[in-house]
């Protein structure tokens, strides 16, 4: 796919080229702090999605921050012109783009209303292909089940302070997985439990870090990063509803499993 001579696709986007322009969709927008204290954010960070269905990770640095944070939006159109590239690594990659893009300060957004891309803002893996032990764990993962199991909130000190943690297990095509919740995504967890409406609930949880533990696969959020929804309306979700209904007549609701997470397994989580 090729947009107009002006923009050019995520696909095309190498370091062949110094600059880039093109259009997207911002389907994830976070912050991420600044770890000595400092009110303002260390960077912001985000994942654009073109109408190819490509994706693309972006970095807003701290010194530029003033000039952008007000035009980005989770969730809108944009077109993004003069922007940096270079490799996308590490161990937190969002995207399986060879690149990504920085923000510069000849940098421009402009916001585009008329343009929609209905594409998914997920990348959906299997819980079996995941758990099968082929998934490359230097990129987040995007996972969809039936809520199983939740454990009991406790604290554990993570990055110096004390932080709440709870799990929770996921069920999808007889296959399970566990999940690990920090911070304010206990909160979360907390808020959508005590609505009561949680029989064969299912939940997605985009661009969550993978780890592994006694040869077993678990996943936990990325403060920021990650984003839980409960009770998603999405194609997936309304997919895998209409499967559970085909099974049986009248499908009988999941009890909630009381789940035990393991000391051991606690440190390797908040390492």
């Amino acid at each position: 796919m090729s947009y107009t001579s002006d923009f050019s696709a995520i696909s095309e986007i190498c370091t062949e080229k110094t600059f880039w322009n093109l259009k997207g969709k911002i389907i994830r927008l976070w912050q991420v702090s600044d770890f000595n204290g400092n009110m303002m954010p260390f960077s912001i960070e985000m994942v654009i999605l073109d109408e190819a269905g490509d994706r693309i990770h972006a970095s807003l640095k701290k010194t530029l921050i003033y000039k952008f944070r007000n035009d980005l939006f989770e969730g809108k159109c944009f077109s993004f012109e003069n922007m940096g590239v270079t490799n996308n690594g590490g161990g937190y990659r969002t995207t399986k783009h060879t690149y990504k893009l920085n923000f510069q300060f000849s940098s421009k957004v402009k916001y585009l209303p008329a343009l929609t891309i209905t594409k998914s803002p997920y990348q959906l893996v299997p819980i079996s292909e995941f758990i099968g032990g082929t998934y490359d764990t230097d990129y987040l993962v995007d996972i969809i089940g039936v809520l199983t199991g939740v454990g009991s909130e406790r604290e554990r000190e993570r990055n110096g302070n004390m932080t709440k943690l709870n799990v929770i297990e996921l069920e999808a095509g007889g296959f399970k997985i566990q999940c690990t919740f920090f911070g304010s995504y206990v909160d979360d967890l907390n808020s959508f439990i005590a609505s009561g409406d949680i029989q064969n609930a299912m939940v997605i949880i985009q661009l969550a870090k993978a780890k592994s533990f006694q040869d077993k696969i678990h996943i936990q959020n990325c403060i920021g990063c990650t984003k839980v929804i409960f009770k998603p309306i999405c194609d997936a979700a309304v997919s895998m509803r209409n499967r559970l209904s085909e099974t049986v007549d009248t499908p009988s609701p999941l009890g909630l499993t009381q789940l035990q997470l393991e000391a051991k397994l606690i440190l390797v989580l908040s390492l």
